[in-house]
């Protein structure tokens, strides 16, 4: 059975082929066979017939001609055939010669590219698909903006010469050039800022460059190291050289770390101010770390812990638009509109309006108030001028909170000011102002203003954690300090100024008129203590204090109760909680009928806060009617 199946299958084996197959596949079978053979023989050969001084003299000529400068190779170069073409050169160094003196632009420890053997054959080798092993490469970032490497090279003559062509880019004939892919080991790649004088240094770079032709798109997916922690790069651009011109061009990408993850998608110009124009986001978990890691001093920055921002960039001339701008700050959200407007000669300037759903104004503070002389300079608020309308629904200032606020922040020139516009506050009202003055003599100082309006000060002192005898009552505050030195305690404490501190019915708690009317007419001293804790009502409270050196100098005081009138006046150095005050105490009426009224009566108020010591001065008995 077995030998019938393969008697069959050798008949069939046997058979002629049909002729219009037979003719089609030998032909194709034979033109296969003779191609493989020339390529194989091609490739056997072809390396015989290229001169390795040819090649290596075409390297190190491409080197030169792409950046326009001397270009020394010590290391003999390596040629290789297989897998493919690929010449290796080793310790490359680019310099640059300027106006006497020599700078150095680069260096790499091996260099190989690949090339095309027919080319190589004829002596005209063009090289792509570069791998960079420990490249060292140093620009210079020049004031206007542009990165001043090459020089009358290739790579210059195309960024000069680029022109824009839709979304894309063109150049002529002669610049073209190809590329391909760039691989990059271990290499560092360093920005010398020549307005600032900043230097930005990237290591531990490895990551590929996809880059077809000088004309074409760059995609580039590479990670490096800066300031000591990895950033991931994935960008890409229809419009490269432009961008290497210092002009417009598409970019689009993102770059992440563990600090920070940013992405963009638009329009970028590298040029002095940096211009992006597109959709962006920013998410920084942790913005003390990044900032810390940045360099940028921020004052204020410790109170905040992430921040996260998405907005649409829009360029326009010298100003860059935040549109429909989102704006994170730890759990505060905001909306808004900025501008960042870079007028020529001028600091930038931010300005706009921000709605916050809540927020700290405590760290507002801290980061944009005004300072004086011998403060430590802050680069945020150095560096850039700010004229900000702000409102939040719920806003955190130290221990209180207030709601519907509006704050405007202005920072020009030497000049800074903080307003509170409106506020709900305690039921009451708050406005208020921080900014720069300078005094006769030419020196900086701080204004603090403070205005307080029909608020509840019970809450308010408990919130403050006060201690002693305090008005439980609705009221109103004003407050004016000026101050001479840094916002420091020393400078609170010494502070010079008015306050005016007034209020409708309440209480008084821990002082009891009658029991120190009692003890007065017994004992030659006594504690506030010791007269009695009962609350006394009154009807109301006007006193106004100038301040000085850490103490309340007194003029006016009058307290209103339903049967008699305090009047007070003296000293209260509140720097160390004392006092040193004199009180009069009159009866409103005298009734005649009942043999007359309590006396008036005149006592010191002396010692310290909470518990003062008082002495009785005088008690005067009083008139009876003739």
């Amino acid at each position: 059975m077995v030998t019938s199946g393969i008697g069959k299958l050798r008949e069939k084996l046997s058979r002629p082929l049909r002729p219009l197959w037979g003719w089609h596949s030998r032909r194709l079978l034979i033109g296969g066979l003779a191609a493989l053979c020339l390529f194989v023989l091609y490739q056997v050969i072809a390396p015989f017939l290229i001169s390795s001084t040819v090649v290596r003299e075409s390297m190190e000529r491409a080197v030169a001609e792409w950046t326009g400068h001397d270009v020394s190779i010590e290391g003999a170069p390596d040629i290789r055939f297989w897998p493919e073409p690929r010449i290796t050169l080793r310790d490359i160094t680019i310099r640059k010669q300027s106006e006497g003196t020599e700078r150095l632009l680069g260096r790499v420890s091996r260099l190989s590219a690949s090339f095309d053997l027919f080319e190589a054959v004829i002596g005209q080798p063009e090289f792509k698909d570069f791998r960079l092993t420990d490249p060292e490469i140093y620009f210079l970032r020049e004031a206007d903006g542009r990165l001043s490497w090459a020089n009358d090279g290739r790579l210059s003559r195309a960024v000069k010469d680029v022109r824009p062509e839709a979304n894309g880019q063109s150049l002529s004939v002669e610049d073209e050039a190809p590329i391909g892919n760039v691989s990059i080991s271990n290499g560092a790649f360093e920005i010398n800022d020549a307005a600032s004088g900043h230097v930005t240094r990237f290591s531990a770079i490895n990551g590929t460059l996809d880059w077809p032709w000088l004309s074409r798109g760059l995609g580039m997916k590479a990670e490096a190291l800066l300031n000591g922690r990895k950033v991931v790069f994935d960008v890409g651009s229809t419009q490269p050289l432009l961008l290497l011109s210092g002009r417009s061009g598409n970019l689009s990408g993102s770059v992440a770390s563990d600090l920070f993850i940013g992405r963009f998608s638009g329009v970028a110009n590298f040029a002095a101010h940096a211009f992006l124009s597109g959709d962006a986001e920013l998410s920084v978990p942790d913005l003390s770390a990044a900032i810390t890691w940045s360099g940028i001093s921020f004052s204020g920055a410790e109170r905040l812990k992430s921040l996260s921002l998405a907005a649409r960039l829009v360029t326009n001339e010298n100003a860059l638009r935040f549109e429909n701008l989102s704006l994170g700050l730890d759990n505060a959200k905001a909306t808004g509109i900025l501008d960042l407007l870079l007028p020529p000669g001028r600091l930038p300037r931010l300005t706009g309006t921000l709605a916050f759903d809540q927020v700290d104004f405590s760290a507002l503070l801290a980061a944009v108030a005004p300072r004086a002389a011998g403060d430590p300079p802050r680069k945020l608020r150095a560096g850039l001028e700010l004229d900000l309308r702000l409102s939040a629904q719920q806003a955190m200032l130290g221990p209180f909170q207030l709601s519907e606020a509006a704050v405007s922040v202005m920072n020009v020139g030497d000049q800074s000011r903080v307003d509170i516009l409106d506020s709900d506050f305690e039921t009451g009202r708050l406005t208020g102002r921080i900014a720069t003055t300078k005094n006769g003599s030419g020196g900086a100082g701080i204004a603090f203003r403070l205005a307080v309006q029909d608020a509840d000060f019970g809450t308010i002192f408990k919130h403050l954690a006060l201690a002693g005898p305090l008005p439980l009552a609705r009221g109103s505050l004003d407050l004016s300090l000026d101050i001479d030195r840094p916002l420091t305690t020393p400078a609170w404490r010494d502070a010079k100024g008015t306050i005016h501190f007034r209020t409708g019915q309440g209480t008084l708690s821990g002082v009891d008129l009658a029991g120190i009317r009692r003890l007065a007419g017994t004992r030659p001293y006594f504690t506030l203590g010791e007269a009695g804790g009962n609350d006394l009502p009154f009807d109301s409270i006007d006193i106004s204090a100038h301040l000085a050196n850490g103490s309340a100098d007194i003029r006016e005081g009058r307290m209103v109760t339903p049967g008699e009138t305090l009047s007070l006046s003296g000293v209260v150095p509140y720097a160390n909680n004392s006092m040193a005050l004199s009180a009069s105490i009159q009866p409103k009426v005298q009734d005649a009928a009942k043999g007359g009224s309590a006396a008036p009566l005149i006592v010191f108020v002396g010692g310290s806060w909470p518990d003062p010591v008082i002495w009785p001065v005088s008690q005067t008995p009083p008139d009876t009617l003739q």
